[in-house]
């Protein structure tokens, strides 16, 4: 069997490839592959859309002894590394390729001009729904529904064609047998005695062994069929247990014990036809032998809560699926479930429950495994009394003979619903945990619930009095979540719970929002009325609410926190812009990461007296919440001296020893700051010191670009530094532009902005408002390059009124 898939270049590809192997390898009946195959998809496809970055291509091809899985992606020039050796805990790559080396027999890479495939191949180790070869005992385990090998032969006696059931059974290809003869893949010695095999007569049948491609005897039973004398003959194989497919005369019908069927089955029944097919017959036959109206096979469900009808005869097709309970009508009794039960006049008393208007008797019997009850089989009739204790005997037979093939049924069934439910949980879990936003959780959690668990759900916060607070509702209809919540509204806080079920016509479940040993609201799940949340969906149910839980309480922390922080790093930045009459500000601040408002850059301007004014660009070492407590001591201190009277250079040389005595908690700093005196004319003197900053631009109103100032040592390295103050004159119309590395240091690859990046651009300003010339310098950084910036960033452009 063979089957493959394309996924883009998206997370979510991962999953949808899981699901993809899982639901393929289901359908192939391969079950016993599907752990070890899920596990290596994962890590497979993750790597390709994580590292390779392109469409990846998954490929299944399952044969008689195992399963090749391939994963394919359009990044042929990212080598993988061919060692299985434990990667570091840390690593970001290579994981998959260990996992896969661990998981396969064999696995390998294959490089071409446009692609790499990583390829592994599984072997089945249990026999299972599929061929298996058994070295030690020389047999072939059967294939569901029946393969048969049908090889073509020449007149010589060589292989002419070879189907699929005959590579599956024997393990050669097509290519490797063609043009064979056929008498070299088989043992010397027949296991039924024969000298020759005239696979030229009209028509032979019997036993020999037949080598397969690994070594092994197969012990095969052979027909050959439309044999021509000189032309070739047809040679059908089967595995000697399955000879019934192609014996004549048919066996005669036996059971393993010996015992005589009650239904009159081929004793490879249930291998020739699969466990669903098989038990489909029997209840026909059953139904057929009791002379019934109908029949139906119910198995338990969901940790044997219940019963489920799976498979029936003559009965409305409506009820398949139908559940119920021990003591209903049409199930066991609840205190003797081991016991037959017959019901000769059933009246009202609940047939309807099997989608017959005209039952009138009804006969029930347990399907027993190990002295559990893992089912019932039941027959129904329009007639009053219609079942003697003779037929209750039969049937009980019955169940006794069906009962290993239904528990088989009934695990295979179990154990996929709870590998789905098991791949639900995780990706519920995935999605809750992926957001910090309070809202956002709590409409994920409606989303995870309905509809795979509930028809409808509401979540109820509590509030400052631990009162629950009808936050969101959701349901499967659209239209009618509207008019769900006004009758949650409605409802009484003390009602009880059969009243409100009554009252809303529903099943309703309330599940506890528990986080870190309190309450913090309630998870409420509405379905049917004849249809509660039980079994293992309600243990998914509660699982879910634990998770919903932490992942709700976890974001309302986080925003807290944030609302917390936002508003500290608020108060490191000048509340508003002054104005003053002899210069016009413009002011642009970026934090770098998307929830910051302030990190290691600020600005400040402000009055200090005499009509003269403070201006300060700073950067600290690094971002984020450390970088913004030294932000705060640095322009708090400055502000403080400067409104003192101090001069520039010793209130930077004062900052320097307050950096220090932080101690550990001290960073590096960054500084131009300067005082703006007004002069005669309009014009602005500028008393300056660029304590290793990056040194201001000034654009003359002329058009032309200077630097001014000197570097000086920076503050937060040396002990004891001194500053000298330089002195600037800027005329009317003049613009002073100051900015932290976080424009110069922009970079695209190997590009940077730098200086002169930047003076290019303040080279077209011309007579822009200051504001304006600010914003323009933000959008030259954001433009420079596709990657969000990394680097906190600020700009202060001030420029002296122009002229009238």
């Amino acid at each position: 069997m063979h089957t493959q898939r394309t996924f883009a270049a998206d997370g979510r590809s991962v999953s949808e490839a899981r699901r993809f192997v899982r639901e393929t390898l289901e359908a192939w009946g391969a079950e016993d592959l599907i752990d070890e195959a899920v596990l290596a998809t994962s890590e497979l496809v993750t790597n390709a859309v994580v590292h390779a970055g392109t469409v990846v291509r998954v490929t299944l091809l399952l044969d008689a002894q195992g399963m090749r899985l391939e994963v394919q992606d359009q990044h042929p020039h990212r080598a993988l590394p061919l060692g299985t050796e434990q990667p570091d805990v840390d690593t970001e790559h290579g994981r998959g390729l260990f996992i896969t080396a661990n998981l396969a027999s064999s696995w390998g890479v294959d490089y071409s001009a446009g692609a790499k495939r990583v390829w592994l191949r599984l072997e089945r180790v249990e026999p299972a729904t599929g061929v298996v070869a058994r070295q030690e005992t020389g047999r072939v385990e059967d294939l569901p529904g029946g393969a048969v090998a049908v090889i073509e032969l020449t007149g010589d006696g060589t292989v002419r064609s070879w189907n699929h059931d005959a590579t599956a059974l024997l393990g050669w290809t097509t290519d490797e047998v063609l043009g064979l003869p056929w008498v070299d893949l088989l043992e010397p010695t027949a296991l039924e005695p024969r000298t020759t095999v005239p696979w030229t007569e009209q028509r032979w049948q019997g036993v020999c062994v037949v080598r397969r491609k690994t070594g092994a005897p197969a012990e095969m039973f052979v027909s050959t069929v439309n044999a021509l004398p000189g032309e070739g003959a047809v040679v059908l194989l089967v595995p000697s247990s399955r000879r019934s497919l192609l014996e004549w005369p048919a066996p005669t019908p036996r059971v393993a014990t010996g015992a005589p069927d009650p239904l009159g089955l081929r004793e490879n029944a249930l291998n020739r036809l699969g466990s669903q097919a098989y038990l489909d017959l029997v209840v026909e036959r059953s139904r057929d032998r009791l002379s019934a109206q109908g029949a139906y096979l119910m198995l338990a469900r969901d940790m044997h809560s219940d019963f489920e009808v799976v498979t029936l005869s003559g009965l409305d097709p409506a009820i398949r699926g139908a559940r119920l309970e021990l003591g209903d009508v049409g199930a066991p009794e609840v205190r003797n479930p081991h016991l037959p039960v017959r019901l000769p006049d059933l009246g009202d008393s609940g047939a309807h429950l099997l989608g017959v208007e005209d039952a009138r008797s009804l006969l029930v019997v347990p399907v027993v495994v190990e002295g559990q009850v893992i089912g019932a089989l039941g027959v129904v009739s329009e007639v009053r009394d219609d079942f003697s204790d003779a037929q209750a005997v039969l049937l009980q037979r019955i169940a006794n003979m069906v009962a290993p093939a239904a528990d088989r049924a009934r695990l295979r069934v179990s154990q996929r619903e709870r590998r789905g439910w098991l791949t639900f949980l995780a990706e519920s879990g995935d999605l809750l945990a992926g957001s910090l936003d309070p809202e956002m959780t709590m409409a994920i959690t409606g989303q995870v619930v309905v509809p795979q668990l509930a028809s409808w759900c509401a979540l109820y916060m509590d509030d400052e009095r631990g009162q629950p607070v009808l936050e969101q509702v959701w349901h499967r209809d659209e239209d009618e979540g509207s008019r769900l919540r006004e009758a949650l509204l409605e409802l009484s806080p003390d009602q009880s719970p059969e009243s409100r079920d009554k009252q809303l016509d529903a099943s309703v479940l309330d599940i506890p929002l528990v986080a870190r040993g309190r309450r913090i609201g309630v998870l409420t799940l509405g379905r049917a009325a004849e249809d509660p949340l039980r079994g293992e969906p309600l243990v998914v149910a509660e699982s879910i609410a634990r998770r919903a839980s932490l992942a709700i309480d976890n974001a309302r922390t986080h925003g807290e926190l944030q609302e917390i922080g936002e508003a500290l790093q608020r108060s490191l930045l000048p509340a508003t812009i002054p104005s003053s009459p002899s210069f016009d500000i413009g002011v642009v601040y970026e934090a770098a990461g998307e929830r910051s408002l302030v990190g290691g850059d600020f600005y400040d301007v402000f009055p200090i007296g005499g009509g003269r004014w403070c201006f300060a660009v700073g950067d600290v070492c690094g971002t984020g919440a450390e970088a913004a407590a030294v932000t705060g001591l640095a322009r708090h201190t400055i502000r403080a001296l400067m409104l003192a009277g101090f001069p520039v250079a010793s209130t930077l040389e004062r900052l320097n020893t307050a950096i220090m005595e932080e101690g550990a908690r001290s960073r590096f700093l960054t500084v131009v700051c300067g005082v703006l005196q007004p002069e005669s004319g309009g014009r602005l003197r500028v008393s300056m010191v660029s304590a290793g900053h990056p040194l201001p631009h000034v654009v003359r109103r002329t058009g032309r670009i200077d630097q001014i100032g000197r570097p000086q040592s920076l503050l937060g390295v040396l002990d004891k530094v001194e500053f000298v103050a330089d002195e600037h004159l800027l005329d009317r119309g003049d613009l002073l532009v100051a900015v932290t590395d976080g424009v110069l240091e922009r970079r695209d690859g190997t590009r940077m902005l730098g200086e002169e990046g930047l003076r290019e651009d303040l080279a077209a300003v011309g007579p822009l408002p200051p504001q304006a010339v600010a914003e323009r310098i933000r959008r030259l950084v954001r433009d420079f390059a596709r990657e969000p910036q990394a680097d906190d960033m600020a700009v202060l452009a001030i420029r002296v009124t122009p002229a009238d």
